[in-house]
């Protein structure tokens, strides 16, 4: 089969470096020298067992991690301008092992509660189910994935990926009740006491806003606008005028920029920092700006007003200072240097929080003194976008496989 010598002869390209430094990139810590000597030896499922060791959601990360940054980042051969293809790899071996499920050895009777099925969500649910556990999840949509499903777009993400892991939930028969929101619909004060477990995985559910005059101008929320059942490309095109602008230069940023940009509309992204420290990756801004967008650094909006018979967004230029009290540099205002955009509307796109509707009316609250991932009930842990620092979808499945190994540590 072709494609599996490809995948050999991609793996045969390893250094099979002592040091291991894209192990240390990868927040999973997936051992990725030994999954290539597996692959190049033709050990395909022995290189799948390895990877679900420490990953157990490689359709996603293998296509949605910001790979640059992290694993391939800090391969050795990018001294020769040719990192392995890590993440594709990843994705390959995924591919062939997709009808694969990993059952418990045994079943140990006890009811564990995933709230909310994003990428942590899901990773825990379906570790759990693999200890043994019997899974209820409550989902608040009509489909498991979370953002992933509903926000990310099409051209970066076939959300038919997720199938696999509905068939998986069946065959390890857990249980989801979707279209129910906890702390609406259902208390969690209630669920606690039905279950031995409870992983609250709830996202981010609202955008962040930012204080900017903008008069009587309707301004716009990326996370809004991204939402697929909500808006069509249709309706996004009628509702957003020919030039916009979008403040922020995270994956979010990029997307709503990239979505727009293939609606045909001028759009301009405007961020306070320097390119090298947004969030975004190198690879996610060129691809934008490969999509025509324009991307402007070093500006921060103060002001978005009519004039006559236009819309203008007032920046201030700024600079970064660098501050042994703020590690990323201190943001500093340059006096007098500003800089006019004439826009028809305006998107903002830096980030997001929650609206803790799941904790509503509830005595469970969160318990960082202990831990991220810790409550003040013992039954209860937290994990996901809304306690990690970075926002990246391994970092949720992380936390989704650490809490359910804590939970078989600690409650048994």
């Amino acid at each position: 089969m072709q494609d599996l010598k490809l995948l050999q002869a991609e793996a045969s390209r390893c250094l099979f470096c002592k040091n291991t430094p894209c192990k240390h990139a990868c927040p999973a810590h997936n051992d990725i020298p030994e999954f290539m000597r597996l692959v190049k030896d033709g050990k395909f499922l022995e290189a799948r067992e390895l990877w679900h060791e420490t990953s157990n959601l490689p359709e996603l990360c293998g296509v949605l991690c910001p790979k640059e940054t992290l694993c391939e980042g800090f391969c050795t051969l990018n001294k020769l301008n040719k990192p392995l293809q890590i993440g594709w790899m990843e994705s390959e071996i995924a591919k062939l092992f997709a009808d694969r499920t990993d059952y418990p050895e045994t079943k140990n009777g006890k009811r564990h509660l995933v709230i909310g099925l994003g990428p942590a969500g899901i990773a825990n649910a379906l570790k759990m189910a693999e200890f043994g556990y019997q899974v209820t999840a409550i989902e608040g949509d009509s489909h498991l994935g979370g953002a992933i499903f509903h926000s990310v777009p099409d051209f970066r993400f076939d959300t038919r990926t997720l199938d696999v892991y509905e068939k998986r939930f069946r065959d390890l028969d857990i249980d989801v009740r979707y279209d129910t929101i906890v702390g609406r619909d259902v208390m969690l004060d209630e669920l606690v006491n039905e279950y031995d477990s409870v992983f609250i995985a709830m996202g981010l559910d609202l955008p962040i806003e930012i204080n900017i005059e903008h008069e009587d101008i309707r301004i716009h929320y990326a996370i809004d606008l991204l939402q697929k059942k909500r808006y069509s490309p249709s309706e996004l095109n009628r509702l957003l005028g020919a030039t916009v602008g979008v403040i922020g230069l995270g994956n979010v940023a990029i997307d709503i920029a990239r979505v727009l940009a293939r609606l045909g509309k001028e759009v301009h992204i405007i961020y306070r920092r320097t390119l090298e420290e947004a969030p975004a990756s190198h690879k996610e801004i060129s691809d934008a700006i490969a999509d025509g967008v324009q991307v402007h650094e070093l500006l921060g909006p103060i002001a978005f007003r009519k004039l006559a018979d236009r819309k203008i967004l007032d920046c201030e230029k700024t600079c970064v200072i660098k501050d042994s009290d703020h590690p990323r540099g201190r943001i500093e205002v340059i006096p007098g240097a500003n800089q006019e955009f004439s826009l028809d509307d305006l998107v903002f796109a830096i980030g997001q929080k929650s609206s803790d509707i799941v904790f509503r009316g509830s005595a469970v609250k969160l318990n960082p003194d202990k831990g991220c991932c810790y409550t003040n009930h013992p039954l209860v842990y937290v994990g996901g976008d809304r306690v990690n620092k970075d926002k990246r979808i391994i970092d949720a499945m992380v936390s989704g496989i650490e809490v359910a190994t804590k939970i078989r540590r600690e409650l048994g």
